[in-house]
């Protein structure tokens, strides 16, 4: 099997079987590997909790897993400071993350239950980095549309932009591999398909299988271009 291979995989929102299923049986991830993850990997599907245990067990198992933040990870983080930000939550799926972590079922929309998640999970949201690089890729969560000079100034940009215009200056030569906006996994193959295109979305939509385009999960051969695609099987 090919060594030192990189790997990028979009949202995943709380699919922890579907996720693990992508690492283990499709991808089937190696300790020469590189697995950048595209944020979102809480909320809205019942298994937030799991999924970051199981981002924890490779990291501990000396896989090289590099996840970025995501606006859900981002509002969780902002709820702990603002109750604003926690009002923006509880529409954005945080009950189904808090209920992950043991929140009475009851207290879901109270802002304490935030107060309760381990510390061990708040300091793994808390050092995410908002992207990732390489000599031929950018990784983020949504996009770095144009205007943007430096990523770090403009976290909320990057977190929600729809925007995939080309940000040439930070770019360059590079590919934007991002997720945040879900498009069906055949615009996702024509996108990759395309050898014109800078910008590749991986956000298939998983935790939304009740829409008959989406409910898919997508990782990305980084050196080969080779899609992958899993139905959702956590949700029924």
């Amino acid at each position: 099997m090919p060594e030192n291979r990189r790997f990028v995989i979009g949202d995943i929102h709380g699919c922890y079987r579907t996720f693990r299923t992508m690492v283990e049986k499709i991808i089937r991830l190696e300790k020469g590997d590189t697995l950048f993850l595209l944020g979102d990997y809480i909320d809205r599907g019942q298994s937030s909790r799991e999924v970051i245990d199981y981002i924890l067990q490779l990291k501990n198992e000396s896989y090289t897993v590099k996840p970025v933040m995501g606006n859900h990870e981002f509002m969780l983080l902002r709820s702990l400071e603002d109750p604003e930000f926690f009002r923006l939550w509880i529409v954005n799926g945080c009950a189904a993350t808090l209920l992950s972590f043991g929140a009475d079922p009851e207290k879901v929309h109270d802002r304490e239950s935030v107060f309760k998640i381990p510390d061990l999970y708040i300091r793994f949201f808390s050092e995410l980095p908002l992207y990732e690089e390489t000599e031929d890729f950018l990784i983020v969560h949504a996009g770095v549309p144009p205007g943007i000079s430096d990523i770090k100034d403009h976290p909320e940009t990057v977190l929600w932009t729809r925007d995939e215009t080309i940000n040439e200056k930070i770019l360059g030569n590079r590919r934007l591999v991002h997720g945040h906006t879900p498009v069906p996994k055949e615009m996702i193959r024509e996108r990759i398909g395309d050898p014109k295109a800078k910008t590749f979305n991986l956000d298939a939509g998983c935790v939304y299988n009740r829409f008959p385009s989406l409910g898919n999960l997508a990782a990305l051969n980084m050196d080969s271009l080779q899609l992958f695609h899993l139905e959702n099987i956590d949700l029924y």
